[in-house]
């Protein structure tokens, strides 16, 4: 799932998240900034990037376990339900489908994978519209990261079809052999 050279993949990755530290962790006190001692007491609460959460939780034994990103708890959960249109996501978080991805497996009950499927399903007509919306800054403005990179890319899309349909120097044609297909078929209804 990770993409090691994608800028977009770097910055979810470097989001923090909340995580409750299982056992002592000698010489790790610096990645608490309010912990006076050297060591990591087991139960600390601290937020550390995505990366090290991972890398931290994935251990046998795991060494901390995550708590999910405020937008993907219950509240945030029943108003993406509710209306995910209403949200501004880029002031939410611009990285949301691919911060709910890496979130998603740390989701016991599995909302969080529903959740993003159904925010998609409803905020799909919007993004739709403002790929063809004439005042594009103001369509843009609530999208995320990758729903702009899906409008831009329907845009251009849009752009090039209408050229080719105002272009006209090529018009479609039946192809010849289902010409001589058609003619085929013909031939055989009559005969019979």
């Amino acid at each position: 799932m990770a993409n090691y050279l994608s800028i977009s993949d770097i910055l979810v990755s470097n989001e923090k998240v909340t995580c409750k530290f299982l056992h002592d962790l000698p010489k790790m006190g610096y990645l608490d900034p309010s912990c006076p001692e050297e060591d990591l007491k087991e139960g600390t609460t601290t937020d550390i990037p995505l990366w090290l959460a991972e890398s931290l939780s994935s251990r046998r034994p795991p060494l901390v376990s995550v708590d999910l990103p405020k937008i993907f708890k219950e509240t945030y959960r029943e108003i993406f339900n509710a209306d995910a249109c209403t949200v501004d996501l880029h002031k939410l978080n611009q990285h949301f489908y691919e911060l709910g991805c890496y979130v998603a497996k740390y989701d016991i009950k599995g909302e969080v994978a529903k959740t993003l499927i159904n925010t998609f399903r409803q905020r799909f007509r919007m993004i739709l519209s403002a790929s063809v919306s004439t005042d594009s800054m103001t369509a843009l403005q609530p999208l995320s990261a990758s729903e702009r990179d899906r409008t831009a890319t329907a845009m251009n899309t849009e752009k090039a079809l209408s050229g080719w349909l105002k272009r006209g120097d090529c018009p479609l044609t039946t192809a010849n052999m289902v010409a001589n297909h058609r003619k085929r078929k013909r031939a055989e209804m009559e005969m019979l």
